[in-house]
């Protein structure tokens, strides 16, 4: 059960704290201070959720959706979060500026080393020849066109640069359910193993029979594919994915005090089996309302239970 509140900074850096504790993630209160003294509004009027993956010692993440068009990149360089010259800036300003006050900013934060990736939600689903053709977009980017539209995969929603590791990522809105043969086709492209069977079963319970959210995180430097990600928001009451006991932990001890809880789970699959899955929470803003104005393919019409 969820109590609806507004954001609170001290509230909020208690909770960080007893999180990172809790799943024995790296913390930093200094680092978490900056970021909530250089976005106070978004943090107050966006919508804010937990992240984590279930590798041990796994960084504790944080995002805010903003509601509205903001210069977040700008933001961060003012606070002296992001160095001006970072390699990332061009790509993700020329996103931002692609389809001007129709697309919002969101912001991915490492609970230890403050900003880790701006995202760009577009608007809408955005055809992936306009998205890959913004003038910041490396060459070497735009030559997965031709494979992303074999894979169905010609609609895009949002996109982001992770500061941390200098990869870009696009977020498409898939129209296929999942099968064996599907999955296969869409992890080849990072070059991974393709789900086990009770992994596969897992995928096609908790994702939408008319497509889910698929991410793809490439290398501008060299166009390398790095993973490929199958998104499951929002699950079902009472039911999950098989969880390590880190994300368990996660999920039972990362406080949601939102009107309406959302709770996720993605599969990230990378080269060689090198495959993880990630976990998001909701914490405040009216998350489930604001992924709703989206139309972000969604499991459950509930928010879940925490898991025991």
């Amino acid at each position: 059960m969820t109590t609806s509140h507004r954001f609170s900074p001290g509230q909020f850096l208690l909770d960080a704290k007893a999180t990172a504790d809790a799943i024995d993630a790296p913390y930093s209160e200094a680092a978490t201070r900056a970021v909530l003294d250089a976005y106070p509004d978004g943090f107050r009027d966006g919508a804010v959720l937990w992240r984590t993956n279930d590798r041990p010692g796994g960084p504790l993440n944080y995002r805010f959706y903003e509601r509205r068009p903001t210069d977040s990149v700008g933001t961060a360089v003012r606070a002296g979060l992001l160095d001006a010259d970072h390699p990332m800036i061009p790509l993700i300003t020329s996103w931002s500026s692609l389809y001007g006050a129709a697309s919002t900013e969101l912001v991915d934060f490492d609970a230890e080393r403050g900003i880790a990736k701006t995202w760009i939600f577009l608007g809408g689903r955005r055809p992936v020849g306009e998205v890959l053709g913004a003038s910041g977009v490396p060459e070497v980017l735009r030559g997965h066109e031709e494979r992303f539209r074999e894979l169905g995969l010609t609609s895009v929603r949002h996109v982001a640069v992770d500061y941390l590791a200098n990869t870009a990522n696009l977020y498409f809105r898939t129209s296929r359910r999942l099968t064996r043969d599907v999955a296969a086709d869409l992890v080849s492209l990072a070059g991974g193993n393709p789900p086990s069977p009770e992994l596969l079963a897992d995928m096609i319970e908790f994702t939408p029979g008319d497509g889910h959210t698929f991410n793809v995180t490439v290398r501008p430097s060299d166009g390398l594919i790095e993973r490929v990600g199958v998104y499951a928001l929002r699950l079902p009451p009472g039911r999950y994915p098989a969880l390590n006991d880190r994300l368990a932990t996660f999920f039972r001890s990362s406080p949601s005090r939102d009107d309406e809880e959302m709770n996720a789970v993605a599969w990230s699959f990378g080269r060689g089996g090198r495959d993880y899955v990630k976990a998001e929470h909701s914490y405040t803003g009216g998350l489930v309302a604001l992924m709703k104005t989206w139309n972000s393919p969604m499991t459950a019409t509930q928010g879940p239970a925490i898991p025991g």
